[in-house]
């Protein structure tokens, strides 16, 4: 019944685990457009690095499922779990208001409220608790936020690198077009804002690719998720490596020359793999 009872409980650690993993690996996943997808990412990401603050209230849960002194501070424990469970949410519902909109945040913080307010009282409950409890909620609290931070670092890098490198693949055909039609025209298309997308960069967190003439050339670009958190990320292709991003379109209107150089915006640009891609960095 005991070797029950623990699998099962591993068996939950492990569900809780691939859930948060699922939303951190989401804006990376082959498919449609899905406008959540990286606010969501984004809170997982920063629940799998505040989450490290459970790690400590969890080993004071593991010590006192071992020490009968400790016995009577399951409800203390509890209050400390819920107090630091709730800094957790409070980080990850500001990420959803920043990066998903005010609505979206006050629906997480909202959400977030009402748990505490269900759990709140079922705390007393605990003074009656034995050790068992006590390393069950151990359990828990220690190996999940350790499991997900070291997942998350070992997987958001790579898979940044897999979404660029896919969405620039996927773009072959648009490239491809796009020159067939500087050939019959004899020059490049001014323009390819359009309401429908027929050329899908295919991953769920990437909307779509833009166009945009430059000089006697073009840009294509994309902007994708990107590492660091805090950073924008623009990945640019231009058949001449003359490729250009700004920060802001009245720059556009008001500048030109070096003028404008300087104030384009990115604080990073990187080489991508692929011949005649760039890509930027915002802050």
């Amino acid at each position: 019944m005991l070797t029950i009872m623990i699998a099962k409980h591993v068996l939950c650690s492990i569900a809780v685990t691939a859930c948060i993993m699922l939303f951190t690996l989401l804006p990376f996943l082959p498919g449609r457009y899905d406008s959540l997808a990286v606010p969501l990412s984004v809170m997982a990401q920063l629940i799998g690095i505040a989450g490290l603050l459970l790690v400590p209230v969890g080993v004071l849960w593991l010590d006192a499922g071992h020490r009968r002194s400790h016995a009577g501070k399951h409800y203390a424990l509890g209050i400390a779990t819920l107090i630091v469970s709730s800094v957790v949410w409070f980080v990850a519902s500001v990420a959803a208001a920043a990066f998903g909109g005010l609505s979206f945040g006050l629906i997480a913080l909202v959400l977030g409220s009402y748990a505490l307010v269900r759990v709140r009282p079922k705390l007393k409950a605990l003074e009656e608790a034995g050790p068992e409890l006590a390393k069950r909620v151990a359990l828990y609290l220690i190996v999940v936020p350790i499991a997900v931070f070291a997942l998350q670092r070992a997987t958001v890098a790579r898979l940044v690198e897999f979404s660029r490198s896919r969405a620039i693949q996927n773009s072959e055909r648009l490239i491809a077009d796009i020159e067939a039609y500087r050939v019959v025209h004899g020059r490049y298309p001014s323009s390819l804002q359009s309401v429908n997308t027929d050329y899908s960069p295919g991953l769920i967190g990437i909307r779509r690719y833009c166009y945009e003439p430059h000089g006697d050339a073009y840009n294509l670009f994309f902007e994708q998720f990107a590492i660091p958190l805090d950073a924008r990320e623009f990945v640019v292709y231009n058949p001449r490596d003359q490729q250009v991003v700004t920060s802001h379109d009245m720059d556009l209107l008001l500048y030109s020359g070096q003028q404008l150089e300087r104030r384009r915006g990115y604080y990073a640009v990187h080489e991508a793999m692929y011949p005649h891609w760039k890509y930027f960095w915002f802050d």
